[in-house]
């Protein structure tokens, strides 16, 4: 099964949360669905490929294209100026502005077209997405493609979970798209918690799978 990742930065930049988001769904690529994901995107308002991180080369890849620069070092201009720093510089998708969950929907289902076999697309959410009808449309417009779509919300907060706007209502009306899977965590590292929230999604995906059909 072919996985795809797109990982939010709903203020232009990525969090802790959201980096270790983007470990956890690169580490269960690899071990659960058989290799590494076939493409990998951050947004904010529209989506930014970025390079997939070779088989040993996980904290590199996490070093170069999500760690900011430490504000001590900005501010004696001291910085790294490393991938993470060239992106939002260069990238006119990042910076002040809305935080849209659609168009980057649309890439995945653009770039895994030619795959052969399912798709899994994961999403990994610290902020709720400010396009709720856009994302309920393109949800329910590719229906028709063998994408099955997890949308992870996580909050540092453990007193409360991310309400993640109109993705929390699917699955609660009529003609709602079936191949979606809502999952919440306050926690990356908790080994009981990668458990828990693999088994969920290899759970889900595969009943999923065996009621799509391929061609």
């Amino acid at each position: 099964m072919n996985v795809a990742i797109a990982v939010g930065a709903p203020k232009g930049y990525l969090d802790y949360l959201a980096i270790d988001g983007a470990r956890f769904c690169v580490e269960m690529a690899r071990t659960s669905f058989g290799g590494p994901p076939v493409g990998f995107w951050l947004f904010q308002r529209k989506p930014v490929r970025v390079p997939l991180p070779g088989p040993e080369d996980l904290s590199n890849w996490v070093d170069e294209w999500f760690a900011g620069d430490d504000p001590v070092d900005a501010m004696r201009g001291e910085g790294r100026g490393n991938a993470a720093g060239r992106l939002v510089k260069k990238h006119k998708a990042f910076g002040p502005g809305s935080f849209t969950l659609a168009p980057t929907l649309e890439a995945i289902i653009a770039a895994t077209g030619d795959q052969s076999g399912h798709t899994l697309g994961v999403v990994v959410l610290t902020s709720a997405p400010s396009d709720g009808a856009a994302i309920i449309a393109t949800l329910k417009q590719a229906a028709r493609y063998p994408v099955f779509w997890v949308f992870i919300g996580a909050d540092a907060d453990i007193e409360r979970v991310l309400h993640l706007g109109a993705l929390d209502t699917l699955g609660k009306r009529r003609g709602d798209p079936e191949n979606v899977l809502v999952l919440k965590t306050h926690w990356w590292r908790s080994e009981f918690g990668a458990w828990w929230r693999t088994r969920q999604i290899k759970r889900a995906s595969a009943r999923w799978r065996r009621r799509v059909s391929l061609g």
